[in-house]
């Protein structure tokens, strides 16, 4: 009976972990939607497209609106200060949203057309004598050796690159970069509880 707590009670807290990211991404859509449509409502008013379309021009107004905010945004990133902003807001929210890391990837690799290379840059432990330390794994061959990065804490990107055995190390497949990273930046801080 108790085995039978104890695996409703990992579901549950499984389930959150999966659900939470999709609800606050959910949240974040329906927040800046509904800001889209306000504006989307009083430029359908002005053009009179409420007239012709209905209440279906507050949506037809917003969603033109969200889309020239987007595409002008494209050239907005060429400017160096704003590149620097996007990548500060995107350090932060790799801290306070779980998965947005393997999202943005996963959306990026989508929208360059690329398909993505199973075992590169990853997270993994790697095994030094007895211990076990974190590292990156930058890339793998087919004869079982593989590059590594191993940073020195608390800099993330300071280190030693080794070339190691593929059985040197264990690869944690649940684990974001953004969260070992973050765990380096605070000497190990959470790091036991990667998988």
């Amino acid at each position: 009976m108790k085995e039978f707590f104890n695996q409703v009670e990992r579901n549950c807290i499984s389930g959150a972990l999966l659900l939470l990211p999709l609800l606050v991404f959910f949240i974040l859509v329906g927040k800046v939607w509904k800001f889209f449509q306000n504006y989307g409502e009083k430029f359908a008013h002005f053009l009179r497209l409420d007239l012709v379309l209905g209440k279906y021009a507050t949506d037809v107004a917003g969603g033109i609106i969200l889309v020239l905010l987007i595409y002008f945004s494209g050239y907005l990133m060429r400017l160096s200060l704003l590149r620097r902003f996007t990548k500060w807001v995107d350090d932060k929210l790799m801290i306070f949203l779980p998965g947005y890391e393997k999202n943005k990837k996963e959306a990026e690799e989508k929208l360059k057309g690329r398909t993505k290379k199973p075992s590169t840059d990853l997270p993994i432990l790697f095994k030094t004598g007895d211990y076990w330390q974190p590292a990156h794994l930058i890339e793998e061959d087919e004869n079982g050796n593989a590059v590594i990065f191993v940073p020195a804490a608390p800099a993330k990107d300071h280190g030693q690159i080794l070339i190691v055995k593929n059985t040197d190390f264990k690869k944690l497949s649940e684990t974001t970069l953004g969260n070992l990273d973050n765990s380096i930046k605070s000497y190990g801080k959470g790091i036991l509880s990667f998988k």
